[in-house]
Formats: structure tokens, sequence, C-alpha cells
């Protein structure tokens, strides 16, 4: 009977324990959150958040199905808000409605230049974590289009200062035509007879 009432006590306390912990721990639920805290945050079970547009025009917190921290290795990210300071490194708006296009990113050089920063990838690893997720999703490396944007720079920066990078073809600069030069006839001479160029026939 005592060995009864022990197990009944532990699975009670057990129980409890487990109550307590689900309802005393905060849970970050993506559409608790307001729109301009929800872009780049993760909720609890790790999801992302997204901002969506509802019929009425409004704004409103979603969750999406695209779970955090899986493209950079890191351990999975949960209960995140991003902060101002990594949005404002990575160059990310807020008010982006969805996800973001990765593609677009890679096309507009000063957005590219931000999300490849040290800053944002080394110092927003939730930011740098999504454009690689959804940059994969797209069929694309956000490593690959972080190093071919600072190769880029450095070639620009290389040919405006006159140097060729390292691998470019060498070319000559282009020789100026050669002119024969004008031999004035002597006072009792005739000019010298200068043959017409060949005709092309076809």
């Amino acid at each position: 009977m005592a060995s009864t009432l022990t197990v009944a006590f532990a699975i009670l306390v057990a129980l409890v324990a487990a109550v307590h912990s689900a309802h005393g721990a905060p849970r970050l639920s993506c559409q608790e959150l307001p729109p301009d805290a929800c872009a780049f945050a993760v909720s609890s079970g790790g999801l992302r958040c997204v901002l969506e547009r509802t019929p009425e025009g409004t704004h409103r917190c979603q969750t999406s199905a695209v779970a955090a921290g899986g493209a950079r290795g890191l351990a999975a990210a949960s209960e995140w808000v991003e902060t101002d300071a990594c949005v404002r490194a990575c160059g990310v708006d807020r008010a982006a409605l969805g996800l973001p296009v990765a593609s677009a990113a890679a096309e507009d050089r000063r957005s590219l230049r931000a999300l490849c920063s040290p800053a944002c990838r080394d110092g927003c690893p939730n930011v740098a974590d999504l454009y690689a997720t959804v940059a994969a999703a797209e069929g694309m490396s956000l490593s690959a289009l972080c190093e071919a944007q600072k190769n880029a720079g450095n070639r620009r920066m290389m040919m405006g200062s006159g140097m060729a990078p390292v691998g470019a073809p060498m070319v000559a600069p282009a020789a100026a035509p050669v002119v024969p030069p004008v031999v004035a006839s002597a006072p009792c001479e005739e000019p010298p007879v200068v043959a017409p160029p060949p005709c092309d026939e076809w």
C-alpha cells in the first residue's frame, strides 16, 4: 500500500511540475506579436514569423512553415525577436510582407553588401540564417553570393585604381595607326603617283 501511494504521489508531482512549467514559462506566439516586431522573429516552436496583410488592409503577424536555425548549422532557434541593431546592420525591412526573396537581395548591390557584411553574418545569425534558408530554397547559396559580391567589389576597386584584377586577361593598349610621313616634292619634280587601293569584289 505504501508503495502504491508513493508511486501515485510521484506521478502527481510530475503532473503538477509539467503543468506549472507549461503555464509558468512565457511562450512566444507569432499571432500575439505587434506588426512592428513580427518580421525576423521566431516563435517558441522554432518557426519563423511573417508579416501578412489582412483582407481589410491591416497587417498581422502569422506563423510560417519555415523552421529557424537549419541553414547555417545553428541549433534550432526559438523565442527570438530580432534587435533593431541587427535590422540596421543587415539592411532589412521590418515592414516587409511575407518571407524575403533572396534573388531580389542578390540583384540589389546595396542589400547584398549589407547582408554579407561581417556585422550581419557574424553578429546577426538569425537574419543570416533566414536569408541562407530562403536562398537555398531558391537554388542559390548565400555564401556563394557573398563571395561573388566580395570579388566583384575587389574587381571594381582595382579597375578604378588602374590595376587589373588577378587572373584578368592582359590587354595591351591599342597602338595608334601608322601614318606614312608626308614628303614634300622637290620644286621641279612631279608629285609621286600613289596607286589607288584595290577594290574588294564580291
